[in-house]
């Protein structure tokens, strides 16, 4: 797999930039929140990030953009791997695999949307349903993806081995996440069980898996997928 790609066509570009757009809203919130004090270095929960301005206007606003960016590559994905499931002569129900893909990917979108609109310390039950379910069809969608293409003739076993990677990296990380939350508290609506004036330092445990996981079975499991946005348009 290559790490960097010159010459990028329109659906790589599209990819890359909606990566570049998510990693930068977090990257860049977490410092003007750490700079301006309201947040420990050590370490926020991603969610935190949305708590106060600017930091959290950043958030907001930048991975909405991220979220609806991803929209029409998951449709080329969609359309591009059930040509190659086809011309590979797999099994019909690769096809439906495929399918299943594209609706999960397209669920978790609208999670995220709705997640990054819905303040965490304003609306605690909607904010942990909507992420919960991101996270989980975000995993669960990476599992799909692995299966489908091990069904296209030649797909390079490289790429497949370091999918197969990361996603499993989100898995220990979201498992870990929920094994390290403090006693009596749900991972979903840990804020809400903590309280408003909770210790910072009970949930750095926590935090550190729930950025992990979104840096290995999200940004970087997500970025492989330059490979088959290779000479791809998202315009035709």
């Amino acid at each position: 797999m290559k790490l960097l790609y010159r010459n990028q066509s329109q659906g790589q570009k599209v990819l890359n930039f909606m990566l570049l757009t998510a990693f930068l809203s977090l990257v860049l919130a977490y410092i003007i929140g750490v700079t301006n004090g309201h947040h420990e270095p050590w370490l926020p929960t991603i969610s935190e990030l949305d708590e106060t301005t600017p930091e959290g206007t950043l958030w907001s606003a930048g991975l909405t953009a991220a979220g609806v960016m991803s929209i029409p590559v998951w449709i080329k994905l969609y359309q591009k791997w059930d040509g190659q499931l086809r011309s590979s002569n797999a099994d019909r129900k690769w096809l439906w695999f495929n399918l299943l893909f594209v609706v999960m990917a397209q669920i978790a979108t609208v999670s995220f949307i709705w997640t990054v609109n819905l303040p965490l310390n304003k609306y605690p039950i909607p904010h942990g349903v909507t992420a919960g379910l991101y996270f989980y069809l975000t995993l669960l969608l990476g599992t799909v993806a692995i299966l489908v293409v091990r069904k296209i003739d030649n797909y390079p076993k490289d790429i497949i081995k370091i999918r197969l990677v990361l996603n499993l990296a989100g898995y220990v990380s979201m498992a870990l996440l929920a094994l390290t939350v403090p006693e009596g508290v749900k991972p979903l609506f840990m804020y809400k069980d903590l309280g408003a004036d909770h210790l910072h330092s009970v949930h750095a445990m926590p935090s550190l898996f729930e950025w992990l996981m979104v840096f290995t079975a999200q940004i970087g499991y997500f970025y492989t997928l330059n490979h088959d946005m290779e000479g791809e348009s998202i315009i035709e």
